[in-house]
């Protein structure tokens, strides 16, 4: 396995491979951070490059592709409060934070030390555990993913702010919108109200981008913070090496989860960062700083999204199943090639999993270097007139939902849901929860409809088995904690 794995790096870090991933990863950082452009369409307009290449060239070009996309997300999150992926999501909470403080290029430093640590951890369970984790993945039916889903849910109190109550109402409003569209159980249409584009559901990136970027904009405007004037430019930090230091647990752990996460079919790096997000939080000390722009709540979302590549891999090499859309090009990559994934991969040709393997970790390295050499470019984009960037993100964000169904609609509906998030924030409700349902709905109720039509009515499937029980705890503890916190908080000031 090292001997292979070896041979794998070798064959990687020559001149001419390390081309091709860096080409993969600066083409996957600029799909990543620009909405509607994710890793999966990055990697299929990519894909036609390939035909005819030498597969030792191509899938590791489409590999990094990937590695480059699910961080290049978190730079549009960081900077202006639209997140280039769904994954990226969740470091919008801190991440943008950090930045209205002047702490952008601190924040960007700390994604990519994240994601790249991340990264690597998750390439080496790769490696160790691609057979074992296959098979332990296959044990996870529709009531464990049911109870995983509302594992993710459980963080509403995390970013619902002051009122948890509040943010219930607003998760229940995301819940509520992922059920619009066509019952894919009985065909039969679900609060359409006779619109026939709403039979198709709603899109994610135009609902993201309204709630989080748009209605930001829109705060700014009604605020007239956006004729504020920059004094000072802001310069670039970089985090010490304490605080690098006392991330790196949450890196390694989050990174560990992500992996697990990705082998799982149909979870994928938007479930990990949230996951990744809560539980760091729910186990932190001093949490209440979570959400102001705690350099902690921009680490374990990063790392989590960033270990899904690899961990991604694992059914695919392993069993021939892809678990997302991006895994499934790549594929298709593997198909264009001649070469069919599978057990029998690791039999008949196992130098190519584990020379892919490898060229996931050069990738990582080549991240790096790229994403350092884009820090300071980045920062100065902050620098620039409010009145100009926010037009700017209001220009992003219209062509970036213009992108995903290329046609006015996706447009109209960033209008829509930049109003209601303003609304909601006006109210005191939170966005953020908003888009937690919205994400998790689909999950929460495919498997649940699953899992009763495989029980037959029965609620008892629901709390039989180690994971599920293991599930339902930490959900019990994550719609508990923010009580818990605040009872221990206050036992605190009252003892103080």
């Amino acid at each position: 396995m090292l001997a292979l794995f070896g041979q794998g790096l070798m064959q990687a870090a020559t001149p001419l491979n390390i081309m091709y991933i860096a080409f993969g990863v600066i083409w996957g950082i600029i799909g990543g951070a620009i909405p509607g452009i994710s890793a999966s369409v990055a990697m299929s307009l990519l894909l036609p490059l390939t035909f005819g290449m030498d597969p030792a060239h191509s899938l590791p070009m489409l590999a990094a592709v990937y590695v480059g996309a699910e961080y290049g997300g978190s730079i549009p999150a960081i900077l202006i409060k639209t997140p280039g992926t769904g994954a990226a999501a969740a470091t919008v909470l801190d991440g943008y934070e950090m930045q209205r403080k002047g702490l952008g290029g601190k924040a960007l430093c700390i994604s990519l030390y994240a994601g790249v640590l991340g990264g690597l951890v998750s390439v080496i369970i790769l490696v160790f555990s691609t057979l074992p984790l296959a098979r332990f993945a296959l044990k996870f039916g529709p009531s464990q993913y049911f109870w995983m889903a509302m594992m993710g849910l459980s963080i509403v109190g995390a970013v619902s702010g002051k009122d948890p109550m509040k943010g219930i109402i607003s998760a229940a409003f995301g819940l509520f919108l992922a059920i619009i569209g066509m019952d894919k159980f009985t065909s039969t249409q679900r609060f359409t109200f006779g619109v026939f584009r709403l039979s198709e559901g709603l899109d994610l990136i135009p609902v993201l981008v309204g709630l989080f970027a748009l209605s930001e904009v829109f705060r700014q405007i009604f605020s007239g913070e956006i004729f504020n004037v920059i004094k000072d430019r802001i310069k670039m930090t970089y985090p010490s090496k304490k605080e690098l230091a006392a991330v790196t647990p949450i890196v390694l752990a989050c990174g560990a989860m992500g992996s697990v996460v990705g082998a799982l079919p149909g979870a994928g790096a938007t479930i990990a960062s949230w996951i990744g997000y809560s539980e760091t939080k729910m186990f932190c000390k001093n949490n209440e700083t979570f959400g102001t722009g705690d350099i902690r709540g921009v680490a374990a979302p990063e790392s989590a999204n960033n270990a899904v590549p690899a961990g991604g891999l694992i059914p695919l090499l392993a069993l021939g199943i892809p678990g997302s859309n991006s895994t499934a090009i790549l594929m298709v990559g593997f198909s264009l090639a001649g070469i069919s994934c599978g057990p029998m991969l690791f039999i008949n040709q196992p130098q190519v999993p584990y020379g892919l393997m490898a060229s996931m970790f050069v990738a990582q390295i080549v991240l790096l270097f790229v994403g350092l050499m884009m820090l300071r470019p980045c920062v100065y984009i902050t620098s620039i007139k409010k009145i100009y960037l926010t037009s700017a993100i209001m220009l992003f964000a219209f062509i970036g939902a213009f992108s995903t169904t290329n046609d006015i609609y996706s447009v109209i509906l960033v209008l829509v849901f930049g109003l209601i998030g303003f609304v909601m924030k006006e109210l005191g409700f939170a966005p953020a929860a908003t888009v937690l349902g919205f994400v998790l709905g689909e999950l929460v109720e495919g498997n649940l409809r699953r899992t009763m039509q495989m029980s037959r009515g029965s609620m008892d499937i629901f709390f039989a088995g180690g994971l599920n029980k293991f599930f339902i705890a930490l959900t019990i503890l994550g719609v508990l904690f923010p009580y818990i916190s605040k009872w221990i908080s206050s036992r605190r000031k009252a003892a103080a």
